[in-house]
């Protein structure tokens, strides 16, 4: 999984398309600044991403 998406080695652009009601909810969870202090969306969504991808990866070895 990444940490810093400024020290990619092959960066690749992703476009997603959300609900206004889902940015909405983004955009208020970075306002409150506890976790999500960094105030930007395509951190808060690669983060999201990388989250479920370990997810799915641990539950792949857990039903094996």
């Amino acid at each position: 999984m990444s940490h810093n998406p400024r020290r990619f080695t092959r960066p690749v652009r992703l476009i997603v398309s959300l609900e206004a009601d889902t940015v909405a909810s983004i955009d208020t969870l970075m306002k409150q600044g506890r976790q999500h202090s960094h105030r930007n969306r395509a951190e808060f969504v690669r983060r999201a991403i990388d989250r479920e991808l370990a997810r799915c990866q641990y539950d792949d070895f857990s039903t094996n």
